[in-house]
């Protein structure tokens, strides 16, 4: 029998900025547009080829991916996918001690 571990909970843009705001006396608007404003330039600067490091939490950035063959699930037939770009976050040392 296959074991089924339960996904952890999962906080939105939504849950943090109600805690954002409560933390810093903000209304719940106000930390929304704050954090709407974070994943904005976070993704622009992704988007522009610089590095994003959040000190305490990790470092994002983007990486080449190469061609490489894979295949249709559905049919079994052989595809090639193309070469691309991804987003990896890479977990800063203190963080990952912690865990």
């Amino acid at each position: 029998m296959a074991k089924t571990t339960a996904k952890p909970e999962t906080l939105g843009i939504a849950e943090l900025a109600a805690t954002l705001a409560e933390a810093q006396d903000l209304s719940k608007a106000r930390a929304k547009s704050i954090l709407d404003g974070v994943r904005d330039h976070i993704v622009e600067t992704l988007l522009s080829g610089q590095r994003v490091n959040l000190f305490g939490l990790g470092t994002f950035e983007v990486r080449a991916t190469k061609e490489k063959m894979g295949r249709n699930p559905k049919t079994g037939e052989s595809i090639q996918i193309p070469a691309g770009r991804k987003v990896v976050f890479k977990t800063a040392k203190g963080l990952k001690d912690q865990m």
